[in-house]
């Protein structure tokens, strides 16, 4: 598949390149990354009819929301305003350090407010997740009773895309 929405193959079926066209994702989002994702599960699967085209695009869609959510969770855990400068400048931390010493809070008392902060977002994106990969899973094991070699190479491909993303993207990576 080209990056070129307008040179798609003769064999894709016409609903497939209306989903391609018109992607649904957030405004932050980026279509090329989708339809590369798309790309993958296509060499991965090698479609061959309307059915196994349509499933790696579901596939894509599912591994997409996965994807989305881990993104999220890593913008949770770095956006915190006021932890913000502690994680970011380690010069603006020995001034914060003296006032939340003579606050009297422990020496960590910053993270963990953080942590706890953050925690009941952290804890409804890790069940998007969680929801997001079950539903992936679910549809990879329904088809993989109806066409089990297709699944097997698109599972093989969301899981090569959750971790290429997970290690790309981790918190330790971000600080």
């Amino acid at each position: 598949m080209s990056d070129d929405k307008s040179s798609y193959p003769k064999n894709y079926p016409l609903i497939l390149k209306r989903l391609l066209d018109t992607p649904q994702l957030l405004p932050h989002e980026s279509s090329k990354e989708f339809l590369q994702l798309f790309a993958s599960f296509e060499d991965y699967g090698k479609p061959q009819n309307p059915r196994s085209y349509l499933a790696a695009y579901q596939a894509t869609v599912l591994t997409w929301e996965v994807l989305r959510y881990q993104h999220m969770k890593i913008g949770v855990l770095d956006s915190h305003e006021l932890a913000a400068p502690w994680f970011k400048d380690p010069a603006s931390r020995p001034p914060m350090m003296k006032a939340i010493e003579n606050a009297g809070f422990p020496p960590n008392a910053l993270e963990v407010e953080a942590f706890q902060l953050a925690l009941p977002a952290l804890a409804t994106i890790e069940r998007l997740i969680v929801s997001a990969q079950k539903r992936l899973d679910k549809f990879l094991e329904e088809l993989e009773r109806t066409a089990k070699a297709n699944a097997r190479a698109l599972r093989v491909a969301a899981e090569k895309a959750i971790a290429a993303n997970t290690s790309v993207q981790s918190p330790a990576s971000t600080k």
